[in-house]
C-alpha cells in the first residue's frame, strides 16, 4: 500500500459554480470505521477503497475498481455523504466541463465480508451505471434503495439552474419527475451548497444554499422523496456566507446555523430552524454588511435623500427616503403602502409648517413610499406572485387561502422579496416607532394598535386628530412580527379608500413630523 496516494484534491468540476459536487471528499467516517479512496500511480487508472478500523488504526478491508472514482462531497465545507445500509456511493470526475455523462458506482461493503477467501470483492459487489448529463450526488435513503442526484443545467458554460432527481439503486434508472417543494413547484432553483447536516436517523438531509440573491435551506426527506425550501432572508447580507455551518441541537429538533467568521456574526448561533414546522427563530441578530443606513449617514444636516433599497418580485424599484437630520437617535419609520390597492399614503411628504415646509432638523424619519409596486401597477392587493404581503411575516403565520386569493399568506413566512426587504430595513433602522398605512371601505380614518404599541398609536392618533382603536394583530402581519421581535411601537393608520384630499395630506404630513420629534425626545 505504499504506492497509494490519497485523492485529497477537489476536481475542477467539483470546485466550479452551481450545484452537485462531482467528487471532492477523500474520506468518509462511519464509526468505528473510516472509508478512504486512494489512487495508485499505475499505468492504467485504478481506485482503491480502504476501510480503516479506527479502534486500532488498521486496514480492515479493501476493494479496488478500474478507473478514477471519488467519494462525493455534498457541500463546500467538504461534508462527505453516500453511505447507508452498508452501501457506499462513488462517482467519477468528468473528463470535460460541463460533462456530457456522469458515472456512479455503488459498493456493497457487506458482500466482501461474506467472501473473505477470494481476496477481493466479487464482481456483483460493485454496481456501476452512467447517466447522460451533469449530475452530482445529493443524498441516499437509509435503506440505500433510493439515491438523490442534482441534475445541473448549463448556460454559457456555467450552471444556470438545477433540479433534484431520484434514482432507483437496484436498476440504476431515474424515477420520473423532479422533486420540488409542493408549495413552490415553479420556483427556479439556483445556488451553491454551503453546508450539510443530516437527521440522526439519516432520513432528512438539510443543506444550506447560497445564491446570487438569497440564502435558503433545502430539506430533503429521503424516505418519502419530498422537499421543503425555507428562505433565510436574515442571512442574505452576511459578509461571508460560505463561512456558515449547519448543526443540530442536542435533542435533534432544531437545525442551528452558525458562522465561522466571528467578525461577521459574533460567536452565537445566527438562527435555529424547527425540524417539524420549519419555522425560523432568531436567537442572535446577524450583522448586516449592506446596511441601508450607511448611505444616509454619509450626509450631515437636515435634508431629503432617496436610495433604491431593492426590487419587487417583478423587478420594480423599491425606494426609501430619509427626511430630516440623520444624526439623531430615535428614528421613525413609515411604510406608505403594503397592499397594492391601498397606496394613497405613498404620496405623503414628511415636512410641515414646523420647519417652514423644509425637512425638519429635529427629527430623523425614514419613509418607504411603496412596498408593493407590482400590486399598484396591477390594481391588486397582492404582489406579482399572488401573495398578500401583510400575511407573509413570521409571527403567528399560518396558511391562508391559495395563490391569488385575497389574503393568501404565501407558501411560508418571508417567501416574498418585498417582505424580506421590509424586514431588512426594520432590522437596520431599529425604529422607535413604525407607521403602516392602510386603506379600508369606511369613511373615517382611525389608528389601531395592540400591546406595547398602544401608547405610540394613541399619541399619533391625537396628533393626526383621529380616533384610536385597540385591535389585536392578525396572523402573519408586519406589526405583529415587529411587536414580537423588537422594541418600539408599530401601529396601523387606516385611511378611507380613494386619493387623499389636500387637507388630509397636510394633516398627515404635520402628524408624521410631530411624531418624529416625539420619538426622538421620548
Amino acid at each position: 500500500m505504499t504506492l497509494l496516494a490519497a485523492m485529497a484534491v477537489t476536481p475542477a468540476a467539483a470546485a466550479g459554480d452551481g450545484l452537485g459536487f462531482l467528487g471532492a471528499a477523500h474520506r468518509l467516517d462511519d464509526p468505528p470505521y473510516r472509508y478512504v479512496v486512494l489512487s495508485p500511480r499505475a499505468r492504467h487508472p485504478l481506485t482503491v477503497v480502504e476501510r480503516i478500523d479506527m479502534r486500532d488504526s488498521t486496514i480492515d478491508r479493501w476493494w479496488y475498481l478500474r478507473g478514477n472514482w471519488y467519494l462525493p462531497a455534498v457541500a463546500a465545507d467538504g461534508t462527505a455523504a453516500g453511505f447507508a445500509d452498508g452501501r457506499l456511493v462513488l462517482t467519477t470526475s468528468p473528463r470535460r466541463y460541463p460533462p456530457k455523462r456522469t458515472g456512479f458506482a455503488v459498493l456493497d461493503t457487506r458482500l466482501f465480508l461474506r467472501h473473505p477467501q477470494t481476496g477481493q470483492a466479487p464482481r456483483h459487489a460493485i454496481t456501476r451505471f452512467s447517466l447522460r448529463g451533469a449530475y452530482g450526488f445529493d443524498a441516499i435513503s437509509p435503506d440505500a434503495s433510493t439515491m438523490y442526484l442534482i441534475h445541473n443545467f448549463f448556460g454559457r458554460g456555467r450552471v444556470g439552474r438545477y433540479e433534484v432527481r431520484a434514482l432507483d439503486t437496484a436498476s440504476g434508472k431515474l424515477r420520473p419527475g423532479a422533486i420540488v417543494d409542493p408549495d413552490e413547484p415553479d420556483e427556479r432553483m439556483q445556488g451553491s451548497p454551503v453546508s450539510r447536516v443530516s437527521s440522526p436517523d439519516g432520513r432528512w438531509a438539510y443543506t444550506l444554499y447560497a445564491g446570487k440573491e438569497e440564502i435558503f435551506l433545502h430539506a430533503l426527506d429521503t424516505v418519502r422523496g419530498r422537499a421543503v425550501c425555507v428562505d433565510l432572508p436574515q442571512l442574505e447580507d452576511l459578509r461571508e456566507p460560505f463561512q456558515l455551518r449547519l448543526g443540530l441541537d442536542k435533542a435533534g429538533g432544531r437545525i442551528v446555523v452558525r458562522s465561522r467568521d466571528t467578525k461577521n456574526a459574533g460567536t452565537g448561533p445566527l438562527l435555529t430552524i424547527d425540524t417539524d414546522s420549519f419555522q425560523v427563530h432568531e436567537p442572535v441578530r446577524a450583522t448586516a454588511s449592506k446596511d441601508p443606513l450607511v448611505f444616509f449617514h454619509a450626509f450631515s444636516g437636515p435634508g431629503i435623500r432617496t436610495k433604491t433599497l431593492g426590487h419587487s418580485t417583478a423587478g420594480r424599484r423599491i425606494e426609501m427616503r430619509q427626511v430630516g437630520d440623520p444624526k439623531w437617535d430615535g428614528e421613525l419609520l413609515v411604510f406608505g403602502c403594503i397592499h397594492g390597492d391601498e397606496c394613497a399614503a405613498s404620496k405623503v411628504q414628511p415636512v410641515s409648517s414646523l420647519s417652514a415646509g423644509c425637512p425638519d432638523p429635529d427629527s430623523d424619519i425614514y419613509f418607504v413610499p411603496n412596498l408593493a409596486p407590482d400590486g399598484e401597477t396591477a390594481g391588486s392587493r397582492l404582489n406579482a406572485r399572488g401573495v398578500d404581503l401583510n400575511r407573509n411575516f413570521p409571527s403567528e403565520w399560518k396558511r391562508i387561502g391559495k395563490r391569488w386569493s385575497p389574503q393568501y399568506s404565501g407558501p411560508r413566512p418571508f417567501s416574498e422579496p418585498e417582505t424580506r426587504l421590509a424586514a431588512h430595513v426594520i432590522r437596520a433602522v431599529r425604529p422607535a416607532a413604525t407607521i403602516w398605512f392602510h386603506q379600508y371601505r369606511g369613511r373615517r380614518p382611525f389608528v389601531r394598535a395592540w400591546g406595547q404599541s398602544m401608547e405610540g398609536g394613541r399619541h399619533f392618533a391625537s396628533l393626526a386628530r383621529m380616533p384610536f382603536r385597540a385591535m389585536r394583530w392578525l396572523a402573519g402581519t408586519a406589526p405583529n412580527w415587529q411587536n414580537h421581535h423588537f422594541g418600539g411601537a408599530a401601529f396601523v393608520v387606516e385611511l378611507p379608500r380613494g386619493e387623499l384630499d389636500q387637507k388630509m395630506r397636510v394633516r398627515l404630513n404635520e402628524a408624521i413630523v410631530r411624531m418624529g420629534r416625539w420619538v426622538r425626545e421620548d
